[in-house]
This record gives structure tokens, sequence and C-alpha cells, in this order.
């Protein structure tokens, strides 16, 4: 009995450490960037992936992106990061996140702020999918098809009006 227990509660840990988030802190020191606290509290709807808002290492303005992945290999997801020694534009936060589906794919929308110029700052979709192998990718062309509209760069955009716009883009698309 006490050997099925031991076995049991092994195989919990074990399970428990393989689905396990990226470790973002970890990630952060490995390449010398610092988190950047953009104050934006957002609650992913899934573990497997968290946002990334840092300093890249001798950068004085933030960037940002996604950790995807387990702790032991994670993947990382550019979403807006500042050149070497330039002030924008730059990401001064990821601030709102929403789950869906669209042609047969689960997606995330996320809103963040690109600070383009000391006066201007754009509220921006960013688009990830999850792959049949389990990653997530980029949506590359819904991401700079969306970019291009004016409506969703005011500011207190949600990722509800994200998914709105994805949607249309696919009904167009179709």
């Amino acid at each position: 009995m006490k050997k099925i227990c031991l076995l049991i509660s092994l195989l919990a840990l074990n399970n428990a450490s393989a689905t396990s988030g990226p470790d973002v802190a970890k990630y952060l020191a490995q390449r010398g960037w610092s988190a950047y606290d953009s104050k934006a509290r957002l609650t992913m709807p899934t573990n497997d992936i968290a946002p990334l808002t840092y300093y890249a290492k001798d950068a004085n303005v933030p960037s940002c992106g996604l950790l995807a992945g387990n702790a032991s290999a994670p993947k990382f997801i550019d979403i807006l990061s500042t050149e070497p020694g330039e002030q924008y534009p730059h990401c001064a936060g990821i601030n709102d996140v929403a789950a869906f589906k669209l042609a047969g794919r689960d997606y995330l929308v996320l809103t963040y702020t690109d600070r383009d110029t000391r006066n201007e700052s754009y509220e921006q979709f960013f688009y990830v999918y999850k792959s049949q192998t389990g990653d997530y990718v980029a949506d590359t062309q819904l991401n700079e098809s969306v970019a291009g509209e004016d409506g969703n760069k005011k500011p207190g955009t949600k990722a509800a009006d994200g998914i709105r716009l994805a949607r249309k883009r696919a009904s167009q698309n179709q």
C-alpha cells in the first residue's frame, strides 16, 4: 500500500512539474534583463504562457513579449522590443488578455500600449494561437492586418475588441 501511495505521489509530482508554466524570473535573469512593473495585473486564461514586460540589458525603456511553454524549455515571443539606445517605440504595458477560438484554433489576444513618442501612445492587439504541436505561434498575418486599423488605437481598448476585429478579418478573407 505504501508503495502504491509513493508511486501515485511521484506521478502527480512529475505531472505537476511537466505542466508548470514558464519561470519568468529565471528567464529574465538568464538574459540579464530586469522586470518592468507596468502595474497591469492580468489573469492569463492558461498557465503555459505568461506576459513578460522587461528592460533589456542596457535599455532605458521597457519592452514586452510572451514566455510560453514549460519551465524547462520556455519559448520567447516578441511583441514589441526597443532597439538598443532608442527611446521609441516602446511597450508601456500589456493591459488585457482574452482567449477565443477562430478557424479551429485556440487563440489569445492581448492588448498592449505602444508608446511611439513622448506624446503619442496607442493600444494595439497581438494575437497568438496554439499550434497542433502545442506551441504558441504569433499570427503574423492577423497581427499585421489588424495593426492598420485606426479604431483599435484608442485608449481603453479591451481584448474583446480584438476578438471582434479578428473575427471580422476572418469573415472578410473567406
